[in-house]
C-alpha cells in the first residue's frame, strides 16, 4: 500500500484588526517588520486554505476507499514549509543583531508549540495505551521520539511510520530541527554571504533528497530535514528578497507560478517520483511575495472564514487524525474509511469535533500563552522614530 505523508504543522495567526504598527506610515521600515507585528492577511487565509486541504485529503483521499483526485494534502506541506521559511527567515533577519535574540526566539517558539503539542500527545498516547490491543489501534513509535521531536528520524531509520494518528507530527519534527539549526547558521554567516548560502542550501538539500530516492531510501528522502530543507529555504529566500527590497517585476513573480506548474506537470507525468514535488515551492514563494506587495487577485484569501480556519490550524493539524481514528474505532469498531454511509457520517462528525476542539484550544490554551509571549521582548534598539513593538500579537509569537 502506498504511504502518504501529507500533514500540516504550521501554527495559526489570529484574525487581527491591524495590518501594520499603529501610527506608522504603511511604507515605513517599521511597518514592514514581520517580527514587529506586520500583518499579511492573505497569508493567514492561505494557511486556512492549506489546513482545509490537508484535512480533506486525510479524510477523503488517503483512506482505503478514497475519492479519486483527493490526494492533494502534500501541497499543504509545501505551502506551510514555504510560509514557515518566509516568516522565520524574516524574523531572523530583522532581529538577529539583538543581544538576546536566541533566548527570546526560542522562548517564543516554545510557548507557541509546546503546550498544545504536549497536551495532545499525552492524550493520544494515553488513549492508545488504554485501548490497545484493539484491532483499530496501530502501534506507535517509542514515546521518547515524539517527546524529543525525533520521530521523523526514527521513521526514516526504522522504515516505520508508526501510528497514523501521530504521523502528521513528522513535519513538526522537521520544523523544530529547522528552528534549532537555521537561526544559528544565519547569525554566523556574513550579510554578503547570506544569499549565496541560501541558494547553496537549496541546491544541497534538493540533491540530498534526489540521491536518497535514487539509492532506494524512500522514507529518508521524504521525512528528514536535509530532504525537506530546500522547501523551507525557498521561503527564507522569499524573506531575503522582501527584507532587502529586491526589485523583482510583478510580471516575473506572476510567471514563476506558471513555469512551476508547467515544469511540474511535465516531469510528474513522465517520472512519477515524489522528488519533483518541491517544484511547486517557487510558486508558493512567488505568491507570498505578491501578497506582500498587495496583488489584488489574492484578495479572496482575506475571507474571514479562511482566516478563522488559519487561526485554529495548529491544533486542528495535531488533533484531526486522532479524533478521526478514535471516533471510527469507538463508534464503528474500525479504521477511518468512507466506503459506507455510517463511515461517511462519522467522518463528517470528526471534522466538526476536530474544529470544535481546535477552537476551544485556541481560546482557552493557546491565546493565554501567546499573550504571555508578548511580555518577552527583543532587546535591540530600533532606529529613531520607529518606536517599540506594537500591542497586537506579533508574527513571531503566533507563527
Amino acid at each position: 500500500m502506498t504511504t502518504n505523508y501529507s500533514a500540516i504543522q504550521f501554527a495559526a495567526m489570529p484574525d487581527l484588526p491591524a495590518s501594520v504598527e499603529p501610527g506608522l506610515p504603511h511604507d515605513s521600515p517599521a511597518a514592514r517588520r514581520i517580527s514587529g507585528g506586520a500583518r499579511l492577511p492573505e497569508l493567514d487565509g492561505a494557511r486556512g486554505l492549506a489546513a482545509l486541504s490537508v484535512v480533506i485529503a486525510h479524510y477523503f483521499g488517503e483512506v482505503d476507499h478514497a475519492l479519486y483526485g483527493f490526494e492533494f494534502g502534500w501541497m499543504g506541506i509545501d505551502l506551510f514549509f514555504v510560509l514557515s521559511g518566509f516568516l522565520i527567515g524574516s524574523i531572523i533577519m530583522e532581529r538577529k543583531d539583538s543581544p538576546n535574540f536566541l533566548a527570546v526566539f526560542y522562548a517564543k517558539r516554545s510557548l507557541r508549540i509546546l503546550p498544545v503539542y504536549a497536551l495532545i500527545l499525552t492524550a493520544t498516547l494515553g488513549f492508545i495505551q488504554l485501548k490497545a490491543p484493539e484491532p483499530w489501534i496501530a502501534n506507535t513509535l517509542p514515546a521518547a521520539t515524539y517527546a524529543t521531536f525525533t520521530q521523523n528520524i526514527a521513521m526514516a531509520w526504522l522504515g516505520d511510520r508508526g501510528s497514523l494518528w501521530l504521523l502528521p507530527t513528522w513535519t513538526l519534527a522537521v520544523e523544530e530541527q529547522f528552528y534549532l539549526a537555521v537561526p544559528l547558521l544565519m547569525m554566523l554567516i556574513s550579510a554578503r554571504a547570506l544569499l549565496p548560502a541560501i541558494l547553496a542550501g537549496i541546491g544541497l538539500c534538493l540533491l540530498t533528497r534526489t540521491a536518497l530516492y535514487l539509492v532506494g531510501s524512500d522514507f529518508p528522502s521524504r521525512l528528514l530535514l536535509v530532504s525537506n530543507g530546500h522547501i523551507l529555504l525557498i521561503g527564507v529566500l522569499a524573506a531575503y528578497i522582501q527584507h532587502h527590497d529586491v526589485r523583482i517585476p510583478q510580471l516575473v513573480l506572476r510567471l514563476v507560478p506558471l513555469a512551476s506548474i508547467v515544469v511540474f506537470d511535465a516531469i510528474i507525468l513522465m517520472a512519477q517520483v515524489h522528488v519533483f514535488l518541491a517544484l511547486l515551492a517557487p510558486l508558493f514563494a512567488s505568491y507570498i511575495l505578491l501578497a506582500a506587495r498587495g496583488w489584488p487577485r489574492l484578495g479572496f484569501l482575506r475571507a474571514r472564514w479562511l482566516r478563522a480556519l488559519g487561526t485554529i490550524s495548529y491544533c486542528l493539524y495535531l488533533v484531526h487524525q486522532p479524533i478521526s481514528g478514535m471516533m471510527h474505532g469507538l463508534i464503528l469498531n474500525g479504521v477511518p474509511d468512507i466506503a459506507t454511509m455510517p463511515q461517511v457520517l462519522v467522518t463528517f462528525g470528526a471534522i466538526v469535533v476536530s474544529v470544535a476542539i481546535a477552537t476551544v484550544s485556541y481560546f482557552l490554551l493557546e491565546r493565554p500563552f501567546l499573550r504571555f509571549a508578548r511580555t518577552i521582548s527583543y532587546a535591540d534598539a530600533l532606529p529613531r522614530g520607529e518606536g517599540p513593538d506594537p500591542q497586537p500579537l506579533s508574527a513571531d509569537e503566533l507563527h
